[in-house]
């Protein structure tokens, strides 16, 4: 398959110094690594390649922007702080090493938010919670739910950003596949698998 990956410039040059790039623990900031944690783990099940080590941590990359099967546009902000060199890639990967998932519904993994199939399953989820004077709403994922029921019930349901044509009926929590961003996670990068390389400044 076709994905985009945008880089730091000096990852580009350190990819292009080694021929592969990988990701480990000391790259991840403090306040993302639980989520990045919880990704790995659904690599190591779900990817058809091996992680390369206890340390590893996915590499982000681009499989449909904004509803299109192309590259991110480099005149919008957000892909890298304002004002950063970088690089964007175009990469022809193997199937079997890259892990998609929804991109806006990765955001209740980040926020430590139950993801439910319908508004109104979420709604008796959260009254389940105050019932037994909880939210997740106050947790994090260095401080998740002390309720092991409830805590598994969470993390279950974050798994449902893997299921990239899902959208609720009333796309009230997820969009239909044509208008979704979908986010790609793989272990490395090898130069081999650069087709283009796009240098550009951050807005």
């Amino acid at each position: 398959m076709v994905i985009w990956s945008i880089l730091t410039r000096q990852a580009w040059d350190d990819l292009q110094r080694r021929g592969r790039l990988r990701a480990s623990r000391r790259h991840v900031i403090k306040d993302f690594l639980g989520p990045y944690l919880w990704m790995a783990d659904q690599m190591e099940r779900r990817l058809k390649v091996p992680r390369p080590s206890k340390d590893a941590m996915p590499i982000w990359a681009w499989y449909q922007w904004e509803g299109k099967r192309c590259k991110p546009d480099l005149r919008c902000g957000g892909h890298l702080p304002k004002g950063e060199r970088g690089v964007r890639l175009e990469l022809q990967v193997a199937d079997g090493r890259v892990l998609l998932s929804d991109f806006v519904l990765w955001h209740y993994v980040l926020n430590y938010w139950y993801l439910p199939e319908t508004t109104r399953v979420g709604e008796a989820f959260e009254k389940k919670l105050a019932e037994a004077g909880l939210s997740f709403y106050k947790c994090d994922h260095r401080h998740p739910l002390p309720h092991a029921r409830f805590r598994r019930q969470i993390e279950q349901s974050w798994e449902r950003i893997f299921d990239i044509k899902w959208a609720d009926r009333r796309h009230a929590i997820a969009e239909p596949l044509q208008k979704k961003s979908i986010q790609a996670t793989l272990w490395e990068l090898a130069l081999g698998d650069v087709i283009e390389a796009t240098e550009f400044r951050a807005r």
